[in-house]
């Protein structure tokens, strides 16, 4: 693995903590708290490096697909493109308080813009997705479940803020369970969160936890409508992957019972009936890796 693939896996990791911490900070505290500010920084400090890095990697033109590596040409590109959204994304959370209305940045509301970020997890896992090296049923399932615990995550953190910046505290879905929560344990009001997010995802139904107040039943209603298109989003994303991977076995298993069925009908010598067997189980595990002929045919000759 080369060094640029290597900085990019490792900017991955903090983009996984920067899609937790966002919107934690957004809906849990109003200004990040001992550790986690210093965290941040260093997080920070190493996308502004990654940002001073762009502009001395090479691209590859889209149009006449040569590697470009005139550095004002690299420059222009970078800056034409996604430079102010990755510097924006960038700033630190203290400056950004300093500078944006107190109404948003009491509530991290500048933090949410880090979350720009996720897209070097989009292009990680369509990178993985052809690789020959990775098994595309399980990179499809890494990114499901992704995409369903960042959506879990961030419903129950932006419920919590509809609760905390209620006028009446007792007067919402989880003040009307939990006396003073506002004085509960962190750990507590993020755990029952989650759970309220993860209850009404699974459509399990309201139980010990519902909307109270207008604006928390119009949360509701936003955050199940996204449920429906996430729902029909993984369960068509499992479908399409079951399916083609038993289809597959489905027409092995009718090519078996095809071929012993000639055999017995002709009266084959059982040597010569497991000859063709073994060649069907063999063009079977070839086909498995990637070796199937009529694939090769886009190669040229």
């Amino acid at each position: 693995m080369d060094q640029k693939r290597i900085w990019e896996t490792y900017l991955v990791v903090l983009v996984i903590y920067t899609a937790w911490v966002s919107p934690f900070e957004f809906g849990f505290l109003r200004k990040p708290q001992g550790p986690l500010s210093i965290v941040d920084n260093v997080v920070n400090g190493f996308f502004a490096l990654d940002i001073i890095l762009t502009f001395f990697v090479a691209y590859l033109d889209k149009l006449s697909y040569l590697l470009v590596d005139n550095p004002k040409k690299i420059a222009w590109k970078y800056a034409s493109s996604w430079l102010a959204f990755d510097v924006i994304s960038t700033v630190p959370s203290e400056l950004a308080r300093k500078i944006s209305p107190s109404a948003l940045g009491s509530y991290g509301f500048f933090n949410m813009l880090r979350l720009w970020r996720l897209r070097r997890v989009s292009a990680l896992f369509s990178r993985l997705e052809k690789d020959r090296h990775y098994n595309y049923f399980w990179v499809r399932c890494a990114k499901l479940i992704c995409v369903t615990l960042f959506a879990v995550h961030c419903a129950g953190c932006f419920y919590y803020l509809v609760a905390a910046s209620y006028h009446d505290p007792k007067k919402t879905w989880i003040g009307a369970t939990m006396e003073d929560f506002l004085h509960q344990s962190l750990w507590i009001r993020y755990v029952t969160s989650i759970y309220w997010s993860i209850t009404t995802l699974t459509t399990v139904g309201y139980g010990d936890l519902h909307p109270v107040n207008t604006r928390e039943m119009i949360f509701d209603i936003c955050y199940m409508l996204f449920n429906l298109g996430l729902t029909a989003y993984l369960i068509g994303n499992m479908t399409n992957l079951v399916v083609h991977g038993t289809s597959r076995t489905r027409k092995f298993r009718d090519t078996i019972q095809a071929a012993s069925s000639f055999a017995q009908r002709n009266q084959l010598p059982i040597r010569l009936q497991d000859q063709m067997l073994a060649h069907l189980c063999l063009k079977f595990r070839t086909d498995s890796e990637g070796l199937q002929q009529q694939e090769t045919h886009d190669f040229p000759s």
